[in-house]
């Protein structure tokens, strides 16, 4: 079982560095215009989608993986909310050139090509349209094998650190991009959820007591663990 499956099978809804906290914080620091055109891009569960439609956004959330977009479906509808939700690659989009006011990306964009996205991210983009995307970024150099333990376990398609994210940004077409909120990765587990329970988390038939299920979350914590040193993350803004 991969990382991703493991999330999956768990309906996990805030897996990014910060979780659910990061997210809040940053709204409260960047709050969108009501009525603004949001793309969530790999929405996983919907959570955080499913919370922007309940602000008043007009709210489009993508997933590469049916099992996660049923889970989100059935969110929007617990919650009582509107989302439109479909399924597509980060690296190419199923969607017209501006058709949105912003995008927002929570640790999904390494697990891709980078640049490729972020071409995409800005395609999709209206003219002064804005890109936020916090990720896992390298928190300076790192052991090949290290980096290959990282990406191999992830199923990263790269890792970078905050100024080689500014460059790709800028290198994809955006005008402008700058960094926020760089942290050290580290965050001990389970404190998200306790600040921030989630009472829509839709779990699998017994994954619970899925051995597979605890082997992969042992292997994450571990990995981790090893290369804390390496790792941190950040928020990245760009403007169109």
């Amino acid at each position: 079982m991969d990382y991703l499956d493991m999330l999956t099978r768990l309906g996990a809804s805030s897996a990014h560095p910060g979780g659910f906290s990061a997210t809040l914080s940053q709204l409260r620091r960047f709050p969108l215009p009501s009525g603004s055109r949001v793309l969530e891009v790999g929405c996983g569960t919907g959570r955080t989608a499913c919370h922007l439609a309940g602000l008043g956004m007009r709210v489009t959330g993508l997933d590469i993986r049916p099992e996660m977009l049923a889970k989100a479906v059935r969110r929007a509808e617990l919650q009582g909310v509107q989302v439109h939700f479909a399924e597509g690659s980060i690296t190419a989009l199923p969607f017209e050139e501006g058709s949105f006011d912003v995008v927002l990306a929570e640790s999904v964009t390494n697990f891709a090509s980078i640049p490729d996205a972020l071409r995409e991210y800005c395609r999709v983009l209206a003219p002064g349209g804005l890109l936020y995307d916090r990720e896992l970024i390298l928190a300076g150099p790192i052991a090949r094998e290290a980096y290959d333990q990282l990406a191999g376990f992830f199923g990263f398609g790269g890792l970078l650190d905050e100024e080689a994210w500014k460059e790709e940004l800028l290198r994809a077409g955006f005008s402008a991009a700058e960094s926020w909120d760089r942290l050290p990765f580290g965050r001990p587990p389970g404190d998200d959820l306790a600040e921030h329970p989630d009472p829509h988390q839709l779990m699998d038939q017994g994954a619970i007591l899925d051995a597979a299920v605890w082997q992969t979350s042992l292997a994450h914590d571990e990995l981790l663990e090893a290369h804390q040193a390496s790792l941190a993350h950040a928020l990245f803004l760009a403007r169109k």
